[in-house]
């Protein structure tokens, strides 16, 4: 398509406008019609323009530059370097991501007394009116131009210019200056750079390793749906061979793990609580619990696989297995955990049974990229909405799900992370924002010590798996508060409870494994899961003793993965979201969540 010809150009003008014209003069033309010497007007004209053109391009070239210019202010003056490189350093502005400050608003805050100075379109701090900038050419002079700058004279004294000096002093001046920096007048840039010029490995390192750790941990999460595609087994709460103690096989019924039957009594009832021993060989008669958190991990991997590969066979599946928990009349369950739990004995289950729905948000999170396909069947969601309007209604009303609420320990914790994924998905987001507020108190404050112990898990008699498993619960809680607005990651307590202590008190026994851990603790200290944690850490706090662990356990973890001794996963995807996302409100990091539990 041809350009337009601008309006103002030469060639859009009538070519009449530049025929010559009789000028009116005493001085009659020559006969030829020029001015005398032989020159027309045309000459005289072009010949003007021409100097004129000559002049004003010597004078811009070689004339004064900007810098000598005594009557342009600073913000006028031509930069001479690059401004993004050569920045200069911002000593009163909180940077976003500044490690001694937690403020996580993307614009300057107000601090303390002098509240004007955070205000970038107010009027200058009182620094500022202190020390004012001056124009080029002028003789005040700011702290931060001193020795730069010459010293101030009497008029009747003669100056000596400085001698020049060599690279060398120069850059001795310079370090001497850097030294002179407090950690405080640091710059996000400034310690960028020097953490960049540090790192043995190169940018090519850096895609080299992001490509390496993608295709294998997308290899793993196809392989896994793959595996899922292939299972054509029924995945329904109708399939037990025993029913609720309500009679309805559409009721979710699952038993208590830590729960045998009793030596005492001829029937064996009521049953006795062995913690941290599993009744194995009975719960497994009852499937409902393993088929509701497997149909729940397939979906999400299912979901993941489509969103990496575009092949809609894993969508097609994921549909088939919706439809078979949550809407198909003859496998459907209904939307309670009444008998959750159970005790054999009992016409209820309890508080605990709650759990077992707490991973639905990695459905919610595969829903996110299925919705995208133009074949998604468009009643899918407001049907799983509606069922789970239903739900939340059970667990916002039902005596088991208050209780299970008022725990002070992981069972409270992950009430919250399921109730607060819920919220979510129903589009109630105030809701699942005050749930995240009053975590800041009723699960941060309450759960976690000074020290960071927990003492609720420390009871246990697997007090290792559960002071991980509930630090797992209440990161996962500080992810959704990421996308809710609400701080967990750097919230303290009064006594300066917080969920980075409880990291922090874990560590140092990763190194004795476990021989340290102040607590009697059954069945070992298995560190996988702790591992977790830790690389989603080092992501938010960027604290050095969390790498120097991680590359302590990594072998070791993957060792037992060769073995066939723990289940083969990658962290890459959680890892890098958590390093775009880490404390961006609003983040949404779906691939995020699954990592943790």
């Amino acid at each position: 398509m041809m350009k337009k010809t601008r309006p103002n150009s030469v060639s859009a003008l009538p070519l009449h406008q530049f025929k010559d014209k009789p000028i009116s003069s005493d001085r009659p033309l020559s006969a030829t019609g020029s001015l005398p010497g032989g020159l027309n007007l045309r000459k005289v004209i072009l010949g003007a323009g021409g100097i004129l053109f000559v002049y004003i391009l010597l004078s811009t070239v070689f004339g004064p530059g900007p810098e000598h210019d005594s009557n342009r202010t600073p913000s006028t003056l031509r930069p001479e370097t690059d401004p993004y490189l050569n920045a200069p350093i911002d000593h009163d502005t909180p940077h976003r991501y500044d490690n001694n400050n937690k403020d996580t608003k993307p614009y300057p805050v107000e601090n303390g007394d002098n509240k004007d100075s955070r205000n970038p379109w107010g009027s200058p701090s009182e620094k500022e009116q202190k020390q004012p900038v001056a124009p080029a050419g002028s003789g005040s002079e700011s702290n931060d131009d001193k020795g730069l700058k010459e010293p101030a004279v009497e008029d009747d004294e003669q100056v000596t210019p400085p001698p020049a000096t060599n690279n060398s002093e120069e850059e001795e001046e310079e370090e001497e200056e850097d030294e002179e920096l407090t950690e405080e007048e640091e710059t996000l840039l400034s310690l960028a750079i020097k953490a960049r010029n540090k790192s043995p490995a190169s940018y090519v390192d850096l895609l080299s390793a992001n490509r390496r750790e993608r295709d294998y941990a997308i290899a793993l999460i196809v392989k896994e749906a793959d595996t899922a595609l292939r299972n054509e087994q029924v995945y329904s709460v109708t399939n037990k061979g025993q029913t609720a103690p309500s009679g309805d096989k559409h009721d979710y019924l699952s038993l208590s793990k830590y729960y045998w039957p009793n030596p005492n009594t001829p029937d064996h009832l009521p049953y006795i609580r062995k913690d941290g021993h599993i009744n194995k060989a009975e719960i497994d008669t009852v499937e409902d619990y393993k088929l509701l958190r497997t149909m729940i991990r397939e979906v999400h991997m299912m979901g993941m696989a489509y969103h990496f590969t575009g092949n809609k066979d894993y969508m097609t599946k994921c549909i088939s297995r919706l439809n078979e928990w949550f809407f198909d009349e003859a496998t459907y369950m209904k939307p309670n955990i009444n008998f959750g739990s159970l005790q054999k004995g009992q016409p209820f289950g309890v508080r605990t049974g709650v759990l077992d729905m707490f991973t639905i948000f990695r459905v919610f999170d595969a829903l996110h990229y299925l919705k995208q396909d133009p074949t998604w069947p468009q009643e899918m969601i407001p049907n799983l909405q509606k069922w789970f309007t239903e739900y939340v209604g059970w667990l916002e009303t039902s005596p088991l799900a208050k209780a299970e609420r008022a725990g002070n320990n992981n069972h409270g914790t992950y009430y919250d992370v399921q109730l607060i994924g819920v919220y979510l998905f129903l589009g109630r987001t105030d809701e699942a924002r005050a749930v995240a507020e009053a975590g800041l108190k009723g699960r941060i404050n309450r759960q976690i010590k000074a020290d960071g112990s927990q003492p609720g898990e420390l009871e246990r008699k697997t007090s290792w798996y559960y002071s991980v498993f509930n630090l797992q619960a209440l990161m996962t809680l500080a992810r959704w508060g990421d996308d809710l607005g609400v701080n967990m990651w750097d919230h303290e307590g009064p006594d300066g409870q917080s969920i980075k202590k409880a990291i922090d008190f874990m560590l140092p026994h990763v190194y004795t494994n476990g021989e340290t851990w102040p607590v009697p603790n059954i069945k070992g200290y298995p560190m996988g899961d702790y591992l977790k944690c830790l690389q989603i850490a080092w992501n938010i706090y960027g604290d050095a003793e969390y790498l120097k662990a991680i590359k302590y356990l990594q072998p070791k973890i993957q060792a037992q993965m060769d073995a066939g001794e723990l289940k083969t996963i990658s962290t890459f995807m959680c890892d890098i979201s958590t390093l775009m996302e880490a404390n961006v409100r609003g983040g949404q990091g779906f691939i995020w969540h699954w990592c943790l539990t």
